[in-house]
């Protein structure tokens, strides 16, 4: 049995090609058998609002594919590019977080490519509190 399984709590809400679906009272195990199929749960889905840094922007772009809000074609060079420019960030961290990422987004496989970003965002917030900890503090001149 291969295919994606999700662990789905009481009420959860999800999106599977672009429709939003609901579980009910029980907590549920759901197979999405088809490997094309786009995925998001909610409560993994970032607000607009959110969208802050860097990695945010390719996953919230990710997002709205997968959602069906933005079209391939417009929006995969701009991911790509985004990535590009991502690279050199993260090569020292793990130099096969990008790479691994931009074949996750070639192959259309978004929902892994999210999970994957789950990671790196991690990361940005470490390295952001980092250069912001660093950072000279603005001076006042009386």
């Amino acid at each position: 049995m291969s295919g994606l399984v999700l662990k789905i709590a009481p009420g959860e809400r999800f999106i599977v090609n672009g429709a939003v679906l609901e579980n009910g009272d029980k907590p549920a195990r759901i197979r999405i058998a088809d490997g094309d199929a786009r995925v998001l749960r909610c409560r993994d889905a970032l607000r607009p609002e959110d969208v802050n840094t860097p990695v945010k922007q390719v996953y919230y772009a990710v997002q709205l594919l997968i959602t069906g809000d933005l079209k391939e074609a417009d929006t995969l060079p701009a991911i790509d590019d985004a990535c590009s420019s991502l690279l050199d960030v993260f090569r020292v961290i793990d130099p096969e977080l990008v790479p691994l990422l931009r074949s996750m987004i070639s192959r259309g496989n978004y929902y892994s490519a999210l999970c994957h970003m789950r990671q790196m965002l991690v990361f940005e917030s470490q390295l952001l509190s980092h250069v912001s900890a660093s950072a000279p503090a603005d001076t006042k001149v009386a």
